[in-house]
């Protein structure tokens, strides 16, 4: 340690600039930094759609999930995997663990996928990551509708595509263009022509071929057959038949013309009713502002000089302005935080240059930090750097400037004083230190969500506590050897005052009185810690608000649009909204695994200083769900927000912040003990939007093949199918190409074949020798009621019942709920059980991982303090420290009435072992003047007096450096609020706990003999 501090001293003019250098260094590095507004919580998740047009759920479930599944199971790596079965649809999500790599899930599925047994029409397609939305445009223009889809699918989605790290970009609203053959029931019947003969004209008659080469003399020419149709006159003059020896042309039983596919969803911007809209998804792990930069420099350029002047793109919404509102509150909370330490730092030290030279450690450890997560390509957030507590980085600066300081005014010298203070407490510092990382073990072994949002925060703070670690051995130490000697402390007035009426405290405090009290503080922390309630973490406000609202199963797409539009209409006039983008249906691509019931609304919000004074998110909502409810009586009404509505659908497979899962297989028993469930948690206090996702209550339209009558007629099932679904559904034959474009050419019936039972009953139907019978001659053909989703988690049919939780205390609102349904669940039919899925079951899982990590921490934590004290007293004694802090941090959460979370374990850990180096700092220097020679008594209030400043400044430093976080409002700021009440809470009223117990305390502390070895036995006790 002399050779090191010799060192430092000769070379503290080359230690400063070279910290300078890292500095500039360091400021270039962090231009590299990618800073996003949340961490993602999620795991790798591979989301797999199949479209399977024209099916119900059930045959898309056992046609196409079922088979995917088992081709899925037993993927490295795979936790889970939830599917959702609907009209025309298959959704698929498999969960991988957290240490799988994404890009390797990714792959592994893509290899299974071939694996699969199912129809080979269906192309599963692995879509884009659930959570990755950054951005939503507008393509406007004095266009038509499908003109303005078409330029969205094949120019601005295909030139935004070749952004680095766009994942996918989905289409929303417009028309589809295609190519329409509409077939004229009565003009089949006049030329004896099925069907499928029309289909199979046409797709025979779309082809381009290739003859390989041909040498002509000196010349070489590659032959091209060209057959592709070009033009509706090409499709007019397909043959589908020769009859009497003449053609019988597609313009001669069917209109041909360019036409749409038919919707499945339709969206609307503000006062805007029909739109087109583009939603693009970012990779997961990707870098958001790097990526939204160079989409606004993409879209710049479709504006300028590739789309037509008519046409723009126009964004209305992205990540950016959720970024930009997260780093101006860490900005705010940093820098209101950092000046209140600087000020407490010059009040307590009364000398401008020591307290500016002990401040600088904080934005220089700072800036190292950011540059070492520049270097490691590590992601910056609102809780990884809005967490860190500036006022715990300096402590260990400020005990050592402290110290210096007293030795000064005891009459040392210059030298001496870095000397001396470097020997009293560079060893309990270090050791201190030491205990600090030991305390963040359980952070590192989180798991799931909770890991994901803290360990970042853990590794930054854990980095920026190493910096100012290493900043104050060198950089403070040769800064106070360059500029501090003739500094002197200036004693801020009425600090003796209240430093004398501290001493005639302590020397009145009984040590038994200090032994009680310990033990009432820790009765009291364990009583406010049940009563305080758990939950998993604060939900972080995003700005914005995203609500969905779940109409009647058969409503149509065009009446649930109209429902959609009375939605906006109420809410377009509040003055705290910023925009409204409404949609209802789905979008063709089968991404969002919904229906035309489905009506989504994503809201965003004006900056909260625009609001009324006293307004908040929770009022506007309350208000939203009061003006709508009058409107929408009996549907189901929700509110989220983009990020977390996506998550929460990702993490579990449900559309809800919690859910029950009841487990069976009959769809009807299931949703009679569902509607039981539903009605039980409907009368919970503390549950609010519940409701059932229900499996039943598809209308259908059923059309049996009667396989008696159509053996009868010399038919099979297959071509009275086939005759169904091309007249009804319209079936696509192949592909027109238009330049690099390329639309369907459809086969179909006239639409008012659709319109009434009658028109399908009068189908016709073709017969081997000419003749025709209706569909009804051959089918039966009935109303029925089938199923709308079927929901699979593992390999299992569920049904889940949805809620959301008011209560803070998440824990026992939910355990209420539990008693609930207790009856329901212990009369289960055998095969049928239920799970609780969503935050809750994420809570749970969080709890039980710390409370094994924890006690294996404290276990470490005594050993070392065994280790270095020689003594279980003395480890107990030390260990009054956090226990004073953690009643502290309990006791602020119960005035701010915030309940036990995993952000406020992480602020409890944060503080363990700060306490612990302000208890190790007393007692270190407790034993030195023992065996310096004092008694006990002196030596107690030598200490009190000695350490009174230090102890208060780092316990005050501590807490006010959290303090703006703690009482800090709006966008972004509830998951670190927690934590940041408890370290001000632990480090305020714990700090001035530790000063009036701990002196009392330490008569009980055993003091080795000066002249004896740690570890030999010999000790003392003093009284």
């Amino acid at each position: 340690m002399k050779n090191s501090l010799k060192f430092i001293l000769n070379n503290a003019a080359s230690i400063l600039i070279m910290v300078l250098i890292v500095v500039a260094a360091s400021i270039y590095s962090i231009r590299g930094l990618n800073i996003e507004a949340f961490p993602d919580p999620a795991p790798p998740i591979i989301e797999i759609v199949s479209i399977y047009n024209g099916r119900s759920g059930e045959e898309a479930e056992r046609q196409i999930t079922v088979p995917l599944e088992i081709a899925l199971a037993g993927m490295p790596g795979l936790e889970n995997i939830n599917t959702i079965s609907i009209y025309g649809l298959s959704d698929i999500k498999c969960k991988f663990s957290y240490n799988v790599d994404y890009r390797q899930a990714k792959q592994e599925v893509i290899n299974r996928l071939a694996q699969a047994q199912i129809p080979s029409t269906v192309q599963p397609q692995i879509v884009a990551n659930p959570i990755g939305e950054i951005m939503r445009y507008q393509v406007v223009g004095n266009r038509s509708l499908t003109e303005l889809r078409t330029y969205q699918d094949w120019v601005v989605s295909r030139y935004l595509k070749t952004v680095p790290d766009i994942d996918d970009i989905s289409s929303y609203g417009g028309f589809i263009k295609n190519y329409s053959v509409v077939v004229k029931p009565d003009n089949l019947l006049k030329y004896k022509v099925n069907l499928s003969d029309v289909i199979d004209a046409l797709s025979k008659s779309n082809t381009n071929v290739g003859g390989r080469v041909l040498e002509f003399g000196d010349q070489y020419y590659t032959i091209r057959g060209l057959g592709l149709i070009k033009q509706i006159s090409d499709i007019q003059k397909t043959v589908v038949a020769y009859k009497a020896n003449k053609p019988i042309f597609v313009e001669n039983i069917a209109d041909v013309k360019i036409s749409n596919v038919a919707r499945t969803a339709i969206v609307g911007q503000d006062k805007q009713n029909d739109i087109v809209m583009g939603v693009v998804v970012l990779r997961k792990n990707a870098k958001s502002v790097d990526a939204l930069t160079a989409l606004h420099a993409k879209i710049k350029d479709l504006n300028t000089r590739i789309l037509p002047k008519d046409i723009k793109v126009v964004p209305f919404y992205d990540r950016s302005d959720l970024v930009e509102n997260v780093v101006g509150k860490i900005k705010e909370t940093a820098t209101v935080g950092i000046i209140l330490v600087l000020v407490i730092i010059m009040i307590f030290l009364g000398d401008i240059k020591s307290a500016l030279i002990t401040a600088m450690i904080i934005p220089i450890s700072l800036l190292y930090t950011l540059a070492l997560m520049s270097i490691q390509g590590e992601s910056a957030n609102l809780l990884s750097l809005g967490a860190i507590d500036f006022g715990i980085i300096v402590d260990i600066p400020l005990l050592l400037i402290e110290n210096y300081f007293r030795l000064k005014h005891e009459g040392n010298d210059h030298i001496k004083s870095i000397s001396q203070t470097i020997t009293e407490i560079g060893k309990p510092m270090m050791f201190s230190i030491l205990i600090i990382f030991l305390a963040f073990i359980p952070l590192f072994a989180m798991k799931g969500a909770e890991s994901q949002i803290f360990l970042p925060t853990t590794k930054t703070y854990i980095y920026a506590i190493l910096f100012a670690l290493l900043l104050t051995f060198t950089y403070l130490i040769a800064a106070t050897y360059k500029f501090l000697g003739k500094s002197r402390e200036r004693v801020l007035p009425g600090f003796n005052f209240i430093k004398n009426a501290y001493l005639k405290l302590i020397s009145k405090v009984n040590p038994k009185f200090s032994v009680i009290s310990v033990i009432l503080f820790i009765g009291l922390t364990l009583f406010f810690t049940q009563i305080l309630g758990s939950s998993f973490l604060p939900k972080m406000d995003e700005g914005n608000i995203y609500m969905r609202i779940t109409f009647p199963y058969s409503i149509s797409l065009q009446k649930s649009y109209e429902n959609a539009k009375k939605v906006r209409d109420a809410l377009i006039n509040y003055p705290e909204i910023k925009s409204i983008n409404f949609k209802a249906g789905r979008p063709e691509d089968g991404t969002d695994p919904t229906g035309p019931f489905n009506t989504e609304y994503s809201i965003q919000l004006k900056n909260y200083s625009e609001w009324k004074k006293g307004e908040t998110k929770s009022d506007l909502e309350e208000r939203i769900k009061k003006q709508l409810d009058p409107l929408f009586p009996n549907e189901d009404i929700s509110l989220s927000q983009y990020i977390e509505d996506n998550l929460e659908e990702a993490m579990s497979g449900v559309k809800g912040e919690n859910s029950v899962k009841l487990f069976g297989d009959d769809l009807n028993k299931l949703d009679g003990l569902a509607k039981k469930i539903e009605a039980r948690l409907n009368k919970v206090s503390g549950l609010s939007e519940v409701g059932i996702f229900k499996e039943i209550g598809q209308p259908n339209l059923i059309i049996e093949a009667n396989r008696e009558k159509i053996a009868t007629y010399g038919l099979n099932v297959s071509d009275v199918m086939d005759v169904v679904s091309s007249s009804l559904d319209g079936k696509n034959i192949t592909k027109i190409v238009e330049g690099d474009k390329s639309f369907d050419l459809v086969v179909k019936f006239p639409d008012n074949f659709r319109q009434s039972l009658g028109k399908i009953k009068d189908i016709p139907i073709l017969l081997s020798n000419g003749g025709i019978i209706p569909l009804s001659k051959i089918t039966d053909i009935y109303y029925d009621t089938g199923a709308s989703f079927i929901y699979r988690e593992n390999f299992a049919r569920y049904i889940p019942i949805k809620f959301s939780v008011e209560s803070k205390d998440l824990a026992g609102t939910v355990a209420k709920a539990k008693l609930a349904i207790a009856d329901i669940e212990k009369d289960l039919p055998d095969g049928y059980f239920i799970t609780w899925s969503g935050r809750f079951q994420q809570m749970q899982e969080a709890f039980l991982r710390l409370s094994v990590t924890t006690p294996i921490a404290l276990f470490l934590i005594f050993m070392v303090l065994f280790i270095y004290y020689g003594s279980v007293r003395n480890t107990i004694i030390i260990l009054v420290a956090p226990i004073l802090a953690f009643f502290g941090g309990v006791t602020f959460l119960l005035i701010w009435q915030e309940p036990l979370s995993i952000s406020a374990s992480v602020g409890f850990i944060s503080i363990l072992g700060v306490s612990i180096l302000n208890a190790s700092i007393m007692v270190s220097h407790y034993i030195q003047m023992v065996q310096n020679g004092m008694n006990s008594y002196e030596a107690r209030i030598k200490t009190a007096d000695d350490k009174f400043r230090a102890i208060l400044m780092t316990g005050l430093t501590a807490s006010i450096g959290l303090l703006p976080a703690s009482v800090s409002t709006g966008v972004g700021s509830q998951v670190q609020k927690p934590l940041a009440i408890v370290v001000v809470g632990g480090m305020l009223l714990g700090t001035l706990l530790l000063l009036i117990l701990m002196p009392s305390l330490l008569k009980y502390l055993k003091v080795e003999n000066k002249k004896t070895k740690i570890g030999t036995g010999h000790l003392v006790l003093v009284e």
